[in-house]
């Protein structure tokens, strides 16, 4: 798909422009800017409103949220690797969304050893899969920004686990009884991707698109 038509700096902010600037490496620049203008593209159309009027405040960690002026109560979280940028919108619920590129050659039992919980060690291990630990590192990052948590914060926080249907279910240790409360989603992209949403509703209902040309 031809992407060209995001190159529209003229949509974003001037602390979005200070942060364009600063970015040396020219593919990490047109990344930042496209995925960017997509973002408010996108929002712009839930909001009926200009993308270039819409403004972000940013938490403590980080994570862009729409201000407190915006009507609606939309929510939205943002991911990017390799050629690919999700973007999760509800309308009210919190969500969080990652997506991860499969890289070949690295040391999987040692990552799973040092940020993995010991069950997700041993379910691992069991299991010498690489793909599986990808599918456990989306879901507990999705998890932990739907909470608006740094990483690190939560990797031991939240749990992977073999649901009742053999896929994987994730589980906040701190707050089990509120499980319940949360939907999931985990796919492939493509075969050399992985993706997971999870979203505070019991039972959400997913849609999925793609971007067209929106100019």
């Amino acid at each position: 798909m031809d992407e060209t038509f995001l190159d529209l700096p003229e949509l974003l902010s001037d602390d979005e422009l200070s942060r364009y600037s600063k970015i040396k490496h020219q593919r990490a620049r047109t990344d930042f800017l496209r995925t960017r203008v997509a973002l408010r593209l996108i929002l712009a159309r839930y909001l009926l409103c200009s993308g270039a009027d819409i403004v972000f405040n940013y938490t403590e960690n980080g994570k862009p949220e729409l201000s407190q002026d915006t009507p609606g109560s939309l929510q939205f979280n943002l991911s990017h690797s390799g050629n690919y940028c999700l973007l999760a919108v509800t309308t009210g619920p919190d969500v969080g969304i990652d997506i991860e590129r499969l890289q070949h050659g690295r040391d999987y039992a040692a990552l799973a050893q040092r940020f993995f919980t010991a069950a997700e060690h041993k379910m691992f291990e069991e299991r010498s899969d690489n793909r599986l630990f990808y599918r456990m590192w989306v879901l507990k990052e999705a998890s932990v920004k739907a909470r608006g948590m740094k990483l690190l914060q939560g990797l031991d926080r939240f749990e992977c686990m073999i649901s009742e249907n053999k896929g994987l279910n994730v589980v906040d240790k701190l707050e089990q009884n509120d499980q319940a409360n949360w939907s999931l989603w985990q796919w492939q992209p493509d075969e050399h991707s992985i993706a997971a949403i999870v979203v505070r509703c019991k039972k959400a209902r997913f849609i999925e698109k793609t971007l067209t040309n929106m100019i």
